[in-house]
């Protein structure tokens, strides 16, 4: 299991151009913290940014959230689906925004349209198999998980390489195989990047774990569980969809994910085939 000290936090932090927490997002969680949180404020601070409001009407308005009317404005948008469903949406697309693709290892247009897709089929999956968890953390999770490989594909010029030769090599996972090039991985900056961001708690732990294939054997809170097994049925329907194999994980984690979604694995191939359709 990953174990980050301080130490390892402090290393990530001098090491790699990590993203900064944004101004807008500073200036939400302060309106959040209050004691009783101003919408008209959250709505005007977050309506300030045209780009991040135009890229939340998109998403709100899309069938992932499946609103029985069009939402026109912020306002709107925050007492439909809450203050705390904005503000991961707010965040998810001030991550986007944070990196440069001129210095860059990887495709970075590829990468977000992949993750995109696996937050959004991680929504999907989650509100049909996991409907007591609010489908933003879903969102989140599926689209900071692996928020570490841009930062570490900014500081490493030969990172598609080590990218290419986990897909080679599904026996090693990736972490494993980015330790013996670097010394970190991308779980761990994930973590260090999602927590500066001040994601929720749940949500960094499955981030620095994604990749363990006994974590369903060894964790015992239920709701990390659930996230963890959304993640990786998500993570292997994009990995069929884009790369046309199972994920690097997946033979190793198919029974306990099944086991904790409740899926019968002679239904799998119907979920995958309509899940994988739903992608747009």
């Amino acid at each position: 299991m990953l174990i980050v000290d301080q130490k390892i936090l402090d290393d990530i932090s001098r090491g790699f151009s990590v993203p900064a927490q944004p101004k807008l997002l500073l200036n939400l969680l302060k309106l959040m913290a209050e004691s009783t949180p101003d919408i008209n404020a959250i709505a005007d601070c977050i309506s300030k940014d045209i780009a991040v409001s135009a890229a939340i009407l998109k998403t709100v308005n899309s069938p992932l959230y499946g609103l029985n009317r069009t939402m026109t404005d912020i306002k709107m948008s925050v007492n439909y689906i809450g203050i705390y469903g904005v503000i991961m949406l707010v965040t998810g697309s001030l991550l986007k925004k944070s990196f440069d693709t001129n210095n860059c290892s990887i495709d970075l247009e590829d990468f977000w349209k992949i993750t995109s897709a696996l937050a959004d089929t991680a929504i999907k999956l989650g509100k049909v198999y996991k409907s007591h968890i609010p489908v933003d953390k879903f969102f989140s999770l599926g689209l900071f998980h692996a928020c570490g490989i841009p930062v570490m594909a900014m500081k490493y010029k030969n990172y598609q390489y080590v990218i290419d030769q986990a897909y080679m090599t599904p026996e090693l996972s990736l972490p494993k195989i980015e330790e013996q090039h670097y010394q970190v991985n991308h779980a761990t900056v994930g973590y260090f990047v999602a927590s500066s961001w001040r994601l929720p708690k749940d949500v960094c732990q499955i981030i620095l774990q994604h990749h363990e294939r006994d974590y369903l054997a060894t964790i015992g809170d239920p709701t990390k569980q659930d996230l963890y097994a959304i993640l990786k049925l998500a993570e292997n329907i994009i990995s069929l969809k884009y790369v046309e194999r199972p994920s690097a994980d997946w033979l190793y984690i198919e029974a306990d994910v099944l086991r904790v979604l409740d899926i019968n694995k002679d239904n799998l191939p119907d979920i995958i085939k309509q899940a994988s359709e739903a992608i747009s």
